[in-house]
């Protein structure tokens, strides 16, 4: 027992960061914090981010220098990360009021609401820094921009993509939608085009899009597109003769049909071309692509059931209410041509339900399709 408890003190030595080395780099501390993370070391992970937070302050003289942006955002970034392991992230849209209610009065519940309390403090100190700094840029041509200003500006889309998931974990999905949408027009603005971080973007704005199914299916498309372009990008690397169909004019769509011909008019190819299955057998690469378009895919084709779902409900109540207000005359006859009566109608609303949470259902290709590089911290980096 003696033995067991040196060799924990010895354990706790080796691990104990002296804080001092520091005082120079603070940046480099949030690469250990990173490790930490990993490892779901969160308590440890929160306090070496906020040793570097202090070292920072020093070093920059306050609260308010621009430097300190990147360790407000990984501070808050971290209790985040903390916050959706212990609750598993696991929102379910069908008892929200319920899941509100239960854990109004839950101990771990109001630990989590200090937590998010503190993630939404240091997220703000961030976005005021930014926005200070970087307003008289605003109205400035992006091409004509320094890196550096660019990077704040990528910051900045990345503080609000933080915001939209601190209010998606309180199951605010209207403030999570506006922080989602900000996000993707400073990512859109500053970034590439057909930035993976885009498409995570409109991929985790469609999974809250739950009243909405024809926004949703407009972002699950853009998301869609800018994975075909990364795809098309590891063909070309191969000696395959497949080109898909990529318009980067759809990346500038404000609205798609629900049954148009070009939402699906790469699937034929990427699921059944004979080189392309062969080829995934040894490229990793590609066969990661075309499982995440696969997964979209799915997920379309949920939104657009929803929405067939939906203007035949609306479409046959119209004609149920023109027969109501028709002094029940034609009721009877509606009722045979199409088969409807309030049994079937609360059906179809059911079935819509069932669709909604099917298509809105947690999915590990949101990281997939973010897949970020391993972080440097240089300037840069800004994830």
């Amino acid at each position: 027992m003696e033995n067991l408890k040196k060799e924990q003190d010895n354990s706790e030595k080796k691990n104990k960061i002296d804080y001092s080395l520091y005082s120079s780099e603070p940046e480099k501390l949030i690469v250990l914090s990173k490790e930490q993370l990993r490892n779901n070391n969160f308590n440890q992970s929160i306090d070496i981010l906020k040793n570097a937070i202090n070292l920072a302050e020093k070093k920059f003289g306050g609260e308010s220098d621009i430097e300190l942006v990147l360790f407000y955002n990984k501070y808050a970034d971290a209790f985040l990360e903390k916050i959706m392991l212990a609750s598993n992230n696991d929102i379910n849209v069908s008892n929200i009021k319920e899941t509100a209610t239960e854990n109004s009065n839950n101990p771990k519940t109001n630990k989590q609401k200090l937590e998010s309390q503190i993630a939404f403090e240091y997220l703000n100190k961030a976005n005021i820094i930014l926005k200070k700094y970087l307003e008289k840029y605003d109205d400035k041509d992006p091409s004509t921009l320094d890196k550096e200003i660019i990077k704040y500006y990528l910051y900045l889309g990345y503080n609000y993509n933080l915001f939209a998931i601190l209010e998606k974990i309180n199951l605010d999905f209207e403030k999570a939608i506006e922080y989602y949408k900000l996000s993707i027009n400073y990512t859109k603005k500053y970034e590439n085009k057909f930035s993976r971080n885009l498409a995570s973007l409109y991929f985790e704005l469609a999974q809250i899009l739950i009243y909405d199914p024809f926004n949703c299916l407009l972002c699950l498309y853009k998301s869609k597109v800018i994975m075909e372009y990364y795809l098309q990008n590891e063909i070309n690397k191969t000696n395959l003769d497949i080109k898909l169909i990529i318009d980067e004019k759809d990346l500038y769509l404000d609205k798609i049909a629900y049954n148009s011909d070009k939402i699906f008019k790469n699937k034929k190819i990427i699921e059944s071309n004979v080189d392309l299955i062969k080829e995934m057998e040894t490229n990793l690469e590609i066969k990661e692509f075309v499982d995440i378009i696969k997964d979209i895919n799915n997920k379309i084709e949920n939104v657009i059931s929803e929405i067939n779902e939906y203007v035949f409900y609306v479409k046959n109540k119209e004609q149920k209410e023109k027969g109501e207000n028709n002094n029940g005359n034609s009721q009877e006859n509606l009722d045979f041509d199409f088969g409807v009566n309030n049994d079937v109608f609360n059906m179809k609303m059911n079935k819509i339900g069932v669709i909604n949470l099917k298509r809105s259902e947690p999915t590990n290709n949101d990281s997939d399709i973010k897949k970020m590089e391993e972080e440097d911290y240089s300037k840069e980096k800004y994830i």
